[in-house]
């Protein structure tokens, strides 16, 4: 007699991470280092150590009216966040990247602004795994 399908909760394993895919999504990291532990812990610590100072270049570069120096800072922090899986703050720091690229300050400066809210909520996330 056949059996009828699982259930979506026995197919699904409950991720013991919590995780929010808009702003994190650590399953690829998981998935590819094993599932949390000390190197998954040093890789977000040493992405959120790096995201901090590329926001603080960016700011000061912005501040100093470089676009370059913008366009760089949010280059190299955009790929850092999509690696790590940080949507939101990719997505934003993409956004500054195009920007500086038009020469729209106005974009820079509201894109910026909000990094400082996306990031926050990626270390709320980071801090629980």
């Amino acid at each position: 007699m056949p059996q009828p399908p699982p259930s979506q909760s026995e197919t699904l394993p409950a991720s013991p991470v919590p995780c929010d895919r808009d702003i994190l999504d650590t399953e690829p990291m998981l998935r590819n280092f094993g599932g949390p532990g000390p190197t998954v812990t040093m890789l977000y610590a040493l992405f959120l150590e790096n995201a901090d100072e590329l926001s603080r270049v960016l700011n000061e570069r912005l501040a100093l009216g470089d676009l370059d120096g913008v366009r760089l800072a949010a280059h190299s922090a955009a790929g850092a966040a999509r690696t790590a899986g940080a949507g939101r703050v990719a997505d934003l720091f993409g956004s500054v990247e195009e920007a500086a690229l038009r020469g729209d300050a106005a974009v820079m400066r509201r894109d910026a602004a909000a990094l400082d809210r996306a990031l926050a909520d990626v270390k709320i996330l980071i801090a629980r795994i």
